[in-house]
């Protein structure tokens, strides 16, 4: 059975100030102080220094990744070359190829009926037509062909990059709970009305009215990124906006009714107040 936390009467930034204040009295004004001062500086530092950790090095593991791949693997001439991953590229490739034969042929008949008389009309010429076909050709396979190697990168880099996080964050315990500790002071450091203004930004962000755009922009990149096929995952991106921000709705206010209405009553009643 769950413990649930007891709601006292005294609200807690109440009694946290009174042990502050015995503090004080028991202790040296001075010598209090800078001790205060010290374990201030180092929750800083401390949490500072992991928030690059976890922020530069996945980003710089990552960038070696891709350039020892693109270095070592990409330009052997020993790996095959795949056009084509899925079939949504040899689809665009077919459209593109289509718009390009209707474009050449409308240019082909301007050029032909604003050079040529009627008499000696010549209007198509079999040999610039291949030539223009084929150096079309030539471009469309070799760029399709580096998009397939760019969708089999990220496959790779992102993986990788992802278990070297993860292995970061095992690793990095205490200095992840440092950095959640001077978070989470800074935080409650902060005025009610600006804290508010920060939790109404974040939830209009996530579930809003406006951010299923949002949502379908940042799933259809997904897609694109790890080469996906859209076309079939339409059906997807659906009901993932359809349902994913509702539930994350329906978290975020259990949060603030279960949690945030103990921690901070008066947030909660700002917030309450400024959304009214």
């Amino acid at each position: 059975m769950d413990n649930f936390e007891q709601i006292g009467l005294i609200p807690r930034s109440i009694v946290r100030t009174l042990q502050r204040f015995i503090k004080q009295i028991g202790l040296k004004t001075d010598l209090f102080a800078i001790y205060e001062f010290r374990v201030s500086r180092y929750l800083a530092i401390a949490s500072l220094q992991c928030f690059f950790l976890l922020i530069i090095c996945p980003w710089v593991f990552q960038f070696l990744v891709k350039f020892f791949i693109i270095s070592v693997f990409i330009d052997s001439p020993n790996i095959s070359k795949q056009i084509f991953l899925n079939y949504n590229q040899q689809e665009k490739a077919f459209l593109q190829i289509q718009t390009f034969s209707q474009k050449f042929y409308f240019e082909t008949l301007l050029d032909s009926f604003n050079t040529l008389t009627l008499e000696n009309q010549n209007i198509f010429q079999p040999s610039q037509i291949s030539e223009k076909y084929q150096e079309y050709f030539i471009q469309l396979a070799q760029f399709y062909n580096k998009q397939s190697l760019s969708i089999i990168i990220n496959w790779v880099v992102d993986l990788t990059t992802l278990l070297f996080f993860i292995f970061l964050i095992v690793f990095s315990t205490p200095q992840i709970l440092i950095l959640k500790t001077f978070f989470l002071e800074s935080l409650f450091s902060l005025s009610e009305t600006t804290k508010c203004f920060f939790l109404i930004f974040f939830l209009d962000l996530l579930v809003g009215f406006h951010s299923s755009k949002s949502w379908e922009i940042f799933l259809q990149f997904l897609i694109e990124h790890f080469g996906f096929q859209i076309s079939q995952n339409q059906n997807f991106i659906a009901f993932f906006i359809s349902t994913f921000p509702v539930l994350l709705d329906t978290i975020l206010k259990y949060w603030i009714f279960r949690y945030l209405n103990k921690i901070s009553p008066s947030t909660v009643a700002t917030y309450q107040a400024m959304i009214e």
